[in-house]
Formats: C-alpha cells, structure tokens, sequence
C-alpha cells in the first residue's frame, strides 16, 4: 500500500500538534458547590430557572447567586477555594469556567455586597485572577481577602493575607497583608493604606454612606457611565467580530487538511497543521482576554441594571428635568446592554463550538494512529 507512508506521516503530525493544543474538559461539569446557607439564597441557572440553593447544591459556570436580607451562603470550588456571599449581594460565576482554556480556574463576578474570599495557593502560580467587580480585577496568590461593592459601584478591597493585585484599565496596583484600597468609576485605585482591623469593619456602615452619596450625584453620575458602558460595549463588540472570525479561519483550515489528507497532499497538509498550530494558540489567547472583558462588562451591565430599579423608587427626590436625564441616559444603556447579550451570546456558542471541533478532530487523530499501530 504505497499511500500508508503518507497518511501515517500526516497522522502523526496531526496527532502531535493537536496534542500540544488538546483542550481540558467541557465545562458542563460542576466547578463547586454550596457548603453553608442561612435565610433565602437563590441561584438563577444559565437557562433562567430559579433555584434555592441548599447545602450540596452543586455550581456551575453561568450560575448567578443572590442573596437576601440578613441571608449569606458559604461555597467552594472545587480546587480549595472558599467564599462567603453576605446580605443583599450578587454574584456570579464566570461561564467559561472549566472551559478549554488553559486558564481554566473558575472567576467570580461580584456585581453587588460584601464577599470573603479564602484562595488557595497553587504551585507556579503568579497572580491568579480570582473576582471582577464593576470597578476592578482581582488577581491572587495564596490569599485571604474582602472584596465590598457598594450602590454606587465603588470597590473596596481589604487584605488579611497574601498580595491582590488590583486592576484596572490604566494600571496596576498591589495591596499586600494588612493594607485595602478603593476603586471608584472612571479612576485609579487608590494608594493602599493601613486596613481597618476585622473586629472594627462596618461594610454595612460603608455601604449606606455610598449609597447616600449616590442619591446626591445621580444626575451627574448617569450620563457619564452611559458614555463609558457604551464606548466600553463598541470596543468589545468590535474584539467579538475578531474572535468569530479567526474560529471561521480554523474552521477553513481544519477543512484543508482533511483535503489535503484525501488529495494524499503531504506537502499541504503539513503546512496546514502548522497554520492550525498557530491559529489555536493565537485563539486561547483572544479567548483569555475575552473572559476578562467579558467580566468587565458583564459586571457593569449588571449594575446598570440595579441603577434602573433605584432610580425608579426615588424619583421623587429629583425635578423632572432631573429625572428625565437619569431615565433617558438609563434607556440608552438598556438597548446597548441588549445589543451586548445578544453578540455575547453568539460569540461564546462560537467559542465553545470551535474547541468542540478541535476536541474531536483530535480525537479522530488518535483514532487514526490506533489503527496504524494495530496495523
């Protein structure tokens, strides 16, 4: 059989080079699950049901947890890390988790309240990106910390052990053991200070003084984040349209080798494989920094959400005018957060559906040297 030479030779640059890129498991596995719960809890799934979460309720990516008043939950991960969600808060879990990323750690969205979180160390580790709030992105190592987010979206970040590496779009800043800082919209964070010991920390204190600061800013406030959420929203589209059209690419290529398999092309087809090579890693790259993006606006979207019913129940503290630039400002954000879910939803079935491909042309790989071997 004079083509066995050629086809072996291609299958085994296959089976090489996709082993190299060979994804981790899909992410329709549980990534932790609910250890301790007191008064109402809910989990809203991916698909829109509503759960109550109860001790053993497992946790899936996509999985949003919200907490009533005077309720908290206690949960993990899988790998060690512990949380504890605090009254009237809002979280969720990043929907990549457990996904083909090579960074496939679990990422939580903190959209509202108080978290604790407990992070375990892992080896080789830098900093690990851990939460996103509306204002900022925690990256850790090893780790015991509070992460507070207020009405009005202000972070605040207090360290009891380890470093967090705190960031946002024009810099980074590391609070080390025993220091905290705060992030507001539209600036840096600010110069790490000495943390307010735990016995004397009042987040509830802190959170009606923010609130109360809101009432008096509202106005002025709205209109500059609309102008923020929707550059924000252009430039993130724009990425999207990026990242489908490079899964295209790796659609055509994959394409190209199996031609090029059936053609008995040796020639072509290796230089496929090394296409393919590259353009996967070039791939989990877009898609690291998609999940990152991703966080940041989904967070944002989340709180404009909360601003609506805000400032839906004390409209009566403004004039008209007033009012009117609040609520116009908050339509518009509203339709650009529409426009955000529906490209979001189209690009993360494109993610998924591209390492789907990939995982199985993989296989088809090994599927090919077994029978080679067996031969």
């Amino acid at each position: 059989m004079r083509c066995r030479p050629l086809s072996f030779a291609i299958t085994m640059a296959l089976f090489i080079i996709l082993m190299a890129l060979r994804p981790a498991a899909a992410n329709n596995m549980p990534v932790g699950e609910i250890t301790e719960t007191k008064g109402p809890v809910q989990i809203t799934k991916d698909d829109g049901r509503e759960i109550r979460a109860e001790k053993g309720t497992p946790l899936f990516p996509g999985d949003q947890i919200a907490t009533g008043k005077g309720a908290f939950v206690w949960f993990s991960f899988q790998h060690g890390d512990q949380f504890r969600l605090d009254e009237e808060a809002q979280a969720s879990i990043d929907e990549l988790s457990g996904s083909e990323l090579e960074d496939h750690m679990p990422v939580l969205q903190l959209a509202l309240g108080y978290l604790w979180s407990k992070i375990q160390k892992l080896r080789g580790e830098l900093h690990r990106t851990v939460v996103h709030t509306p204002t900022a992105v925690l990256g850790v190592r090893g780790t015991e910390f509070d992460t507070v987010v207020s009405m009005d979206a202000t972070s605040a970040i207090t360290v009891d052990d380890g470093t967090v590496e705190v960031e946002t779009e024009d810099e980074k800043t590391l609070v080390g053991k025993g220091k905290m800082t705060e992030v507001e919209i539209d600036k840096r964070p600010t110069t790490p200070t000495p943390a307010i010991p735990k016995e004397k920390r009042d987040w509830k204190e802190w959170r009606k003084k923010k609130v109360k600061r809101l009432l008096k800013n509202l106005p002025q406030k709205v209109p500059k984040y609309r102008g923020r959420f929707e550059t924000r929203v252009d430039r993130f589209s724009q990425f999207m349209a990026r990242i489908r059209n490079t899964s295209a690419q790796i659609d055509a290529t994959i394409a190209q080798i199996r031609q090029a398999g059936i053609q008995r092309d040796r020639q072509k087809a290796l230089q496929s494989f090394g296409r393919l090579k590259a353009q996967t890693q070039g791939f989990k790259k877009m898609v690291g920094r998609f999940r990152k993006a991703l966080n940041r606006v989904r967070v944002m979207g989340r709180f404009s959400k909360r601003l609506e019913k805000f400032a839906s129940k004390i409209k009566e503290r403004y004039s008209a005018q007033e009012f009117s630039v609040i609520e116009s400002n908050l339509m518009a954000v509203s339709e650009k957060r529409a426009q955000l879910k529906t490209h979001t939803r189209e690009t993360v079935f494109t993610i998924k559906k591209t390492f789907r491909k990939l995982r199985k042309f993989r296989e088809e790989a090994r599927a090919r040297r077994a029978r080679r071997t067996r031969q």
